[in-house]
């Protein structure tokens, strides 16, 4: 008897004992390793949040156990099991790591961004390039929210800007069980290699001629003097892959792209006249497009990743650039000197095009969020209304002003009402977004004609 009232006493004691702590619930997933992250005292946190640093164990090959392992780093930022979990890609390195996005805030989530496959810090060694493939990231992330899944059991909202936007649609097309809804930000869907209806798209973005104008001529400018500019940028970088020479040409001829993307009409005024000094010629290249974008640390990291699944998947768009053929030293269109050595590539659109049909005849639970003067626009795909489905393009925004906080007050009113029923919670907050959706970690990857 005695006996069976001890036991009583604890299993009764048992019943009450406090949830495991979720770093010991993380380090208990199969496979990944988790370390609380502590904020310095320059780091202003999110109130109610934890941080954390994780690395899954991930196959190099999902269909072939042999060719090993390598870790894929994450960030988690954590409030509340129970509470929706929004899963941020950029599609690049760790991009917001410790900084809510947009969905995450508007819904008070939990926020857990992944480094895609063989960028950044995860990166097995030599990278075995033939598995750089859409298809092996997807699995990557399908298996990774799916562990996540037995500790968050929220509402899970996919989320990205640009490359990070067109990969949320790919996950949803893939593992439509895997999320309640997708917030895709500027995700331009690249159908062919060229793809042409991005030609002329630089006449048709901003609406003010005088600043084409002066972008056109600042671009020329830059050329005549890269003699006494392009020193300047070789000695704060290396450049012994591709040669500073190209790759100040390279960043020059996507200028104007670039600036119609990042900065926008609102920055018109800060074009430099061709009459200005070198240093503030080559302040405003740097701000703009920076040649970083194509130096030997950042191709090593991003760089050449990103271009070589252009060539094999991605697709990449028509570039216009007559107006400063005379003066330049390469061709814009050869690649190879920023492409892996030795990796034959040969572009194959299936993939991208399954993805458009997916999004205009057959998405469920999508929201597209573009910018009406954004370049990349041309490759958004359309949204068919009426499947629980919708796009909505923010007026006049760039690639990296557009937000649902920058809507018509109408679509945002609508679009976080659509966000806080996927996400199961009665209201979403109002937030003021502080950083791009579509902005890279490295500002180096501002190189615009592949990372879009």
């Amino acid at each position: 008897m005695r006996l069976l009232v001890v036991l009583a006493l604890v299993s009764a004691c048992g019943d009450n004992l406090p949830p495991p702590d979720v770093l010991v619930e993380l380090n208990d997933l199969p496979g990944v390793t988790a370390t609380e992250w502590t904020p310095p005292s320059s780091f202003k946190p999110e109130p109610g949040y934890r941080y954390f640093d994780l690395a899954f164990e991930t196959p190099i090959d999902h269909g072939a156990a042999a060719a090993g392992t390598f870790q894929l780093h994450a960030t988690l930022m954590h409030r509340d099991a129970a509470a929706p979990l929004v899963v941020y890609v950029g599609g690049y390195d760790l991009g917001f790591a410790y900084d809510l996005t947009e969905p995450a805030a508007l819904v008070d989530g939990n926020q857990v961004e992944l480094e895609y496959r063989f960028y950044g810090a995860s990166i097995p060694g030599d990278i075995p390039w033939p598995e750089l493939r859409v298809a092996q990231w997807t699995a990557d992330q399908h298996a990774i929210v799916q562990e996540l899944a037995t500790i968050y059991s929220g509402a899970r909202i996919a989320t990205g800007g640009s490359k990070g936007g067109e990969n949320a649609l790919q996950q949803a097309m893939a593992h439509p069980e895997d999320y309640a809804g997708v917030v895709a930000y500027v995700p331009p869907v690249i159908t062919a290699y060229p793809d042409e209806r991005y030609e002329g798209i630089l006449d048709r973005v901003g609406d003010d001629p005088a600043c084409t104008q002066a972008l056109r001529a600042v671009s020329r400018e830059l050329l005549v003097r890269r003699a006494t500019l392009e020193p300047m940028f070789a000695a704060t970088a290396a450049y012994d892959v591709a040669g500073v020479s190209h790759a100040f040409e390279t960043a020059v001829v996507e200028l104007e792209f670039s600036f119609w993307m990042t900065r926008g009409i609102g920055a018109c005024d800060e074009v430099p006249a061709t009459t200005e000094a070198d240093a503030d010629l080559a302040s405003f290249l740097e701000q703009t497009s920076p040649p970083e974008g194509y130096d030997d640390a950042t191709l090593a990291t991003s760089g050449s990743q990103y271009l070589y699944q252009d060539h094999v998947e991605l697709g990449y768009p028509v570039w216009d650039h007559a107006y400063l053929d005379d003066l330049l030293e390469y061709s814009y269109e050869d690649w190879s000197a920023y492409m892996p050595p030795d990796q034959p590539t040969t572009y194959d659109p299936t993939g991208a095009l399954a993805l458009a049909d997916w999004v205009t005849n057959r998405s469920q639970h999508v929201m597209l969020v573009g910018g009406q003067w954004d370049p990349w626009g041309a490759g958004y795909p359309p949204v068919a209304p009426g499947r629980d489905a919708f796009e909505y393009i923010a007026p006049e925004a760039s690639h990296w002003s557009t937000f649902i906080g920058t809507l018509a007050p109408a679509d945002e009113s609508a679009a976080v009402a659509t966000l806080a029923g996927w996400a199961g919670v009665t209201a979403a907050r109002i937030t003021t977004p502080t950083r791009p959706m579509a902005e890279p970690s490295n500002r180096a990857l501002l190189r615009v004609s592949r990372d879009h």
